[in-house]
């Protein structure tokens, strides 16, 4: 069976912790920018291309978002075979049904990112007024997906090493 290396888990953490760094970062970022915002309007001094650049810290959030979930493990689940099963076996082995499944989906949806951020690098597009490349926001979709593959394979291995135990155990 795989096995992460103490390394390898020390790696993953503080990926991870910096995933969620970066998220309350960007967070404080689109507070301040949207307060900004609401302010510069209030006394009348729009100022052009806030929305525009909201757009980069929020598709950041989303998929940095979705990395930190599988990194702590607490994305939305049904938990339907622990609501009817007492069964540890039974539990352990659903739950490394749906970790495998979500790991094959994850990589197929991963190919997809890694064709969009091909095209998107070729494009060179910019945003209309601020003139960001929008492969800055665009890009981060691949960096996203590859930390939720990463994640959900660290968190199936492990999910892997407690069925086997379960079984080894012979709890019923």
């Amino acid at each position: 069976m795989i096995k992460l290396s103490h390394g390898m888990l020390k790696v993953v953490e503080s990926v991870g912790k910096v995933c969620e760094y970066i998220c309350a970062a960007l967070t404080m970022i689109m507070v301040l920018t949207v307060t900004m915002q609401v302010i510069l309007r209030a006394l009348n001094m729009p100022l052009f291309g806030l929305e525009e650049f909201l757009t980069f810290p929020t598709i950041w959030i989303y998929f940095l978002g979705g990395a930190c979930a599988s990194f702590t493990n607490v994305h939305i689940e049904c938990g339907l075979i622990a609501a009817v099963s007492k069964s540890p076996k039974a539990i352990a082995v659903a739950k490394c049904v749906s970790d495998v499944l979500a790991v094959c989906i994850g990589t197929y949806v991963l190919s997809w990112a890694w064709q969009y951020a091909q095209y998107s690098l070729k494009m060179h597009k910019i945003s209309a007024i601020t003139k960001i490349p929008m492969s800055v926001g665009e890009l981060i979709i691949l960096v996203g997906l590859v930390l939720m593959a990463v994640f959900t394979l660290c968190n199936t291995i492990r999910d892997l090493a407690a069925a086997k135990a379960a079984f080894k155990g012979g709890e019923e």
